[in-house]
């Protein structure tokens, strides 16, 4: 499966525009983002899960990142997938990510000029052009 980058714009969204410190699966799915289909999880989300725990993007409410597990996606023994509502929380790092994202000029060139690189190098190359794009800010302002 390839990465989304949208998707994944999506799923940082709703930790960012939360009235709450933390949210939950049920919280994703309430802004249209189901990790569910027909009583298994959804596999897109679950991919998409999957990287951004691996990039450490996401935590539980007290700060720990884990496996799946632990962070609230199981499978049964008859090869099912469920969720536990766990509180999670956007890491620095995930808020810093959702920022580059949040910026149209950025997400365009990530969209359009990154698509198929690897994960490590879109969310290097989205914190280098939203610097680039506060440099050429702050040089305008010390220019008036």
């Amino acid at each position: 499966m390839k990465i989304d980058l949208e998707y994944i714009k999506d799923i940082l969204t709703v930790f960012i525009e939360a009235e709450t410190a933390h949210i939950t699966f049920a919280d994703l799915k309430e802004a249209g983002i189901p990790h569910d289909e027909n009583g298994d999880i959804n596999q897109k989300f679950l991919f998409h899960y999957q990287i951004l725990i691996d990039n450490e993007l996401v935590s539980l409410s007290s700060l720990e990142i884990g496996n799946l597990k632990h962070m609230g996606v199981y499978q049964s023994l008859d090869g099912q997938w469920g969720v536990v509502l766990k509180d999670l929380r956007l890491t620095q790092i995930g808020h810093d990510f959702a920022q580059s994202l949040a910026n149209k000029e950025v997400f365009s060139k990530l969209k359009s000029e990154f698509k198929d690189f690897p994960f490590k190098v879109i969310f290097d190359s989205g914190r280098k052009l939203l610097e680039h794009v506060a440099k050429k800010k702050m040089d305008k302002l010390l220019e008036s």
